[in-house]
């Protein structure tokens, strides 16, 4: 059996955002990707949950 393939698209919002940081900050894009994923996974399903809400709440914020 073939494993199923996933792609992940970000909102243009975010990356914007992320790559304003990463340029200010003088971080690597994907080693701050790389933490944000190991963080997400090492976290409980509660924690998962407030950074889903905190995720949907940046990205609403402005649509009103």
């Amino acid at each position: 059996m073939t494993k199923i393939k996933r792609s992940y698209y970000l909102p243009q919002k975010l990356i914007v955002a992320m790559d304003r940081e990463c340029e200010k900050g003088g971080y690597v894009r994907e080693a701050i990707v790389a933490a944000a994923v190991k963080n997400f996974l090492d976290a409980s399903p509660t924690e998962r949950q407030k950074m889903f809400d905190c995720l949907d709440a940046f990205l609403t914020k402005k649509r009103k």
